[in-house]
């Protein structure tokens, strides 16, 4: 095929230019909706990779999740926070017990030695008798009560077995939450956007986020579906959801104050707040549910609050955090790691500010994408002190120095999806996308796997790396072929969309 100059060009008939441009669309059609594949495959592998490689109730408290979850599936309602809810085989993994599968939370840094000593894979029957009350009783009821009930389709239960199924359920709505971000930046930016999305899946603390079984992964998705929409009735579905799931979602709906918006969702929102705070001043002590606003009952002399600790682990567990012993990159490697992509965003923002534009869709402003997320930031970031403000209250009452919580910098990643769209498409992405793809292997391959396995520990520590597979799966035998089918996917959504560029930059006839 010839390119034809623009004088031969505008000779053409009308009707030939109409079936050149006809048949144009429909091949970038189809690389389009290609590229929407390569990215779930992407996410889809790497999702997959990280649950198979994730020992027993994996940090984050997990199992905690998962008990709430036993508790719908054999009660059919949720739990007060007063009553005993954690099942007995339960309580028996996070105390160590031989008999049941090593908690690999709860275990901490004897998890090597643990390793070394007896099968921490051991499986076991489930049972119906609680012995103890459950912290994530705090917690909205709607995941629970979704999820909790499709444990009935498991198709043979045993205490792994209902693991397994409760994580793959967050693998799928890890792979959901990718395909809206794809929706997000392919709105600002064309097939650029799309590709961006793929990236999701590579920032290590979002993995840490999403890819367990918890409320996490459902609220990041209904958050980034409702982001996604642009049909009144399905945003107010999404934002419902979101709003009714996990309580960091509503700092981030304060974007509907500054969009235009149908007034079902506004009345859909209001709805969700409303039965929500009525659900949790119901079965919890307080309307929000959560510990930090709990009576709190002077029992000890009021000790110096460690703000400057607070901040320091809000930050390290922001930059990266998993594994059992609160692992986090030291400082020199959370430079070496977020400095530069930190820099690329911003060469990518600052160059497209200036006219500078690495768009390869149709040119649109960004601005009110940007004011989202921006005023996002600022309410979450807002949220986030009052949390922290509630249990420094209740340390001061207690006599502690350290509060027990309000410092978890993993929360912040449900806005990776608005983050990711709004940001890294500018960015030059293909050095992006290398850096975070690599830095993806050596912090899981190099440590954190590592970890998993029991190879690692405080005792061990090394330049990068703070501390010192038994995964559960499914997929455990077949690591390497799931990280290599992540790193073809991503290879594929840039050699794709590269040519989408050349195509619409360079036609031919």
């Amino acid at each position: 095929m010839k390119i034809l100059r623009h004088s031969e060009r505008s000779e053409e008939s009308p009707a030939a230019r109409r079936r050149s441009f006809a048949l144009f669309g429909a091949q970038d059609d189809g690389r389009r909706v290609l590229l929407y594949a390569l990215v779930a495959v992407a996410a889809l592998a790497r999702l997959l990779l990280q649950v198979a490689a994730l020992p027993p109730y994996a940090g984050l408290d997990e199992v905690w999740h998962v008990a709430r979850l036993v508790f719908v599936l054999q009660e059919g309602r949720s739990p007060d926070i007063r009553e005993s809810s954690v099942a007995q085989y339960l309580a028996s993994a996070t105390a160590g017990d031989p008999a049941y599968p090593a908690d690999f939370g709860h275990i901490g840094a004897r998890w090597p030695e643990v390793v070394r000593a007896r099968p921490v894979l051991v499986d076991h029957a489930v049972t119906a008798n609680y012995v103890r009350t459950n912290i994530e009783a705090q917690q909205p009821r709607l995941y629970y009560s979704v999820v909790g009930r499709l444990g009935h389709l498991m198709p043979h239960r045993t205490q792994l077995n209902e693991l397994r199924y409760w994580r793959l359920w967050a693998v799928l709505f890890g792979v959901v939450t990718a395909l809206a971000t794809a929706r997000i930046g392919e709105a600002l930016y064309g097939t650029r956007g799309i590709a961006a999305a793929a990236l999701l899946v590579s920032l290590p603390t979002w993995l840490t986020l999403v890819a367990r079984a918890s409320n996490d992964g459902f609220a990041c998705m209904l958050l980034a579906l409702a982001l996604a929409s642009r049909r009144p009735a399905t945003e107010s579905i999404f934002w419902a959801g979101a709003l009714a799931t996990k309580l960091y979602t509503w700092p981030v709906a304060i974007v509907l104050l500054f969009r235009r918006r149908h007034w079902t969702v506004y009345a859909a929102c209001a709805v969700s707040v409303a039965f929500t705070v009525f659900d949790l001043a119901t079965r919890t002590r307080n309307p929000l549910g959560v510990l930090g606003f709990d009576p709190a009952a002077q029992s000890g002399a009021p000790q110096p609050i460690q703000y400057f600790e607070m901040l320091k682990i809000t930050l390290a567990s922001a930059v990266g955090t998993s594994g059992q012993h609160w692992n986090a990159l030291t400082l020199r490697g959370m430079v070496v790691y977020a400095v530069p992509v930190l820099v690329l965003i911003g060469i990518g923002v600052w160059s497209r500010s200036r006219g500078v534009s690495g768009s390869r869709g149709p040119a649109r402003p960004e601005t009110a994408r940007l004011r989202d997320l921006a005023t996002s930031l600022a309410a979450f970031a807002a949220a986030q002190i009052v949390h922290a403000f509630g249990y420094i209250r209740r340390a001061k009452a207690m006599g502690l120095a350290m509060p027990a919580a309000g410092k978890e910098g993993w929360f912040w990643y449900v806005l990776a999806p608005l983050v990711v769209a709004t940001l890294f498409p500018p960015a030059p992405l293909a050095i992006l996308a290398g850096w975070l793809v690599g830095w993806d292997v050596v912090i899981h391959e190099g440590a954190l796997f590592r970890d998993f396995a029991g190879l690692t520990s405080p005792a061990t520590p090394s330049w990068l790396f703070r501390w010192g597979p038994l995964g559960v799966g499914p997929f455990a035998s077949q690591l390497v072929a799931l990280r290599l089918l992540h790193l073809g996917a991503i290879i594929a959504v840039f050699v794709l969309e590269s040519r989408v560029h050349d195509r619409n930059t360079h036609p031919s006839d």
